[in-house]
């Protein structure tokens, strides 16, 4: 198999966000709510990588170089970054980091004794086109062990440049039996909660077995 057809193209990752079709639709009534809910800055958290990848795309199943794609269960998330308004903030910078199927993350400091999968890219750089919108494909993580107590529900971290916000902050999905016991996630407000939690989307683009999620991220003024 080529690399033409393991990798996921700026161009193939811009077309996807534009004709989803249903997905589309799904996202702009997301929007309309999402308009009134800024989305909650939450903590960095320890195992912001402090030595990146040279392979940074939208395709973490995947690193550049190997045939190899990451373990666990393949997801897609998409949504736009949005100001209060409802405006879309084009050409935003996103920066996602995350651990494994396995629950690790690739951190010299991360003592989890779950094996690493070192075939998991773990780490992306994005940008926003002009309607905002964003798309990567990756591996859902699993819980851990948190390190002061409990364990940490499976989620996604983010941090989002803006023309003029920036903001820090984490994606968590939807049905965790752990949400309810995840201290980041409970310490939000409750009336902002929601704002945090991906939604489900059903998208017949993608394999029968891979899942696909929608989160718009909503900043003060873009």
């Amino acid at each position: 198999m080529g690399k033409s057809e393991n990798r996921l193209s700026r161009r193939e990752v811009l077309g996807m966000a534009v004709g989803l079709g249903s997905w589309a639709l799904s996202t702009s009534v997301f929007a309309q709510d999402a308009t009134r809910l800024f989305t909650p800055p939450l903590t960095l958290g320890p195992f912001y990588p402090q030595v990146k990848p040279l392979d940074q795309d939208a395709d973490l199943t995947l690193i550049k170089g190997r045939t190899t794609r990451a373990e666990g269960q393949v997801i897609h998330v998409a949504g736009r970054v949005l100001n209060l308004k409802g405006e879309a903030v084009k050409d935003a910078r996103i920066e996602i980091w995350q651990a494994d199927s396995h629950g690790r993350y690739a951190h010299n400091s991360d003592k989890n004794p779950a094996q690493l999968d070192s075939g998991f890219q773990g780490y992306a750089v994005l940008q926003t086109d002009n309607d905002g919108r964003y798309r990567f494909k990756t591996i859902k993580p699993a819980p851990y062990p948190g390190l002061i107590a409990g364990k940490r529900t499976p989620h996604i971290h983010f941090e989002v440049f803006g023309k003029n916000d920036r903001l820090v902050t984490q994606m968590f999905f939807p049905d965790e039996p752990l949400n309810a016991q995840d201290n980041i996630l409970q310490n939000v407000r409750p009336s902002h909660r929601e704002g945090a939690i991906a939604k489900p989307l059903t998208n017949k683009e993608i394999a029968a077995d891979e899942l696909m999620f929608g989160w718009d991220i909503v900043l003060i003024s873009g």
